[in-house]
């Protein structure tokens, strides 16, 4: 068995298909599939299997991971240290609920001058748990109750939310989510404003992500619950009303369950723990 083998497996792994892993490694799809092929001939055991999210490791092939993910980041540890002058550029696609990345940008800046060699990319999609399962995204900051089994990760704080309008401004018009927010994300903590049906039928303004809804509120269009860790830090918005627990919902940093992170996505993830609790605030409950 050598290193280039278990290299591509892990990687088949992270890219979810041949024809991707392909392209990451600079091969066809053939090849890879050729590779775990003989992998699989020379330990003995099946490596996949098929499952409705499609293939994922069988229990040898998630012992094997682990086991490569480990030699990985040995491997990657030598190399910075014997070309620290030469750093090796990774990407990393993260993904937010209803783009809810946009208050945290400040910390990827910072993560980004400690680690040059890192590209954070912010992926635009607004469910981040059907971008993470669908490999569309390495890293998730969801806003969700309780994620799936096939995720993984930390629960970071629950967020609290309340009803703010511009200060001094007009107070009397509502506002609320539209049809794309009630199809990606239904339900859960998107109820603290009208959305879908309700605010069409109501004749409201509707928004889409979260930096159109908290925009539409700073610019005096009307009035709006709110993530109170980020509308507080606002001069130009008021809260209307205080909190309530209904509207709550824990915030998490998820991965996927069973493809390991690469060294330099568990280093985000590390620094996104350690900042992440500090730029929410006291205010909030902490994981």
């Amino acid at each position: 068995m050598e290193w280039s083998d278990l290299r591509i497996f892990l990687t088949a792994v992270r890219a979810g298909s041949y024809t991707l892993a392909g392209t990451q490694l600079g091969v066809n799809r053939t090849t890879v599939g050729r590779r775990i092929d003989a992998l699989e001939a020379a330990l003995g055991v099946a490596l996949f299997k098929e499952t409705p999210f499609g293939p994922e490791p069988t229990q040898a092939g998630q012992r094997l991971l682990e086991t490569a993910a480990r030699m990985e980041a040995e491997a990657t540890a030598l190399l910075r240290a014997l070309t620290a002058d030469q750093p090796r550029r990774e990407t990393i696609r993260i993904s937010s609920s209803a783009g809810l990345a946009a208050e945290f940008l400040q910390l990827f800046d910072r993560f980004q001058q400690q680690a040059p060699a890192t590209v954070i990319e912010v992926v635009g999609l607004p469910d981040p748990l059907e971008a993470l399962s669908q490999r569309r995204a390495d890293l998730a900051i969801a806003l969700v109750r309780q994620p799936p089994r096939r995720l993984a990760g930390t629960k970071i704080a629950t967020l609290s939310q309340a009803r703010y309008g511009r200060r001094g401004g007009r107070q009397h018009q509502q506002l609320g989510w539209g049809r794309e927010i009630e199809a990606a994300i239904p339900g859960q903590w998107t109820s603290a404003n009208p959305v879908g049906d309700e605010a069409e039928a109501s004749g409201l303004p509707r928004f889409n992500s979260w930096d159109q809804l908290k925009q539409a509120v700073l610019h005096g269009m009307g009035e709006a619950h709110l993530w109170c860790f980020a509308a507080d830090a606002e001069p130009m918005l008021e809260r209307l009303a205080e909190p309530e627990s209904r509207h709550d919902c824990p915030l998490w940093l998820l991965h996927r369950a069973k493809s390991p992170p690469s060294p330099g996505q568990r280093a985000l993830m590390t620094f996104l723990e350690t900042q992440l609790p500090s730029l929410l605030g006291a205010g909030q409950e902490q994981g």
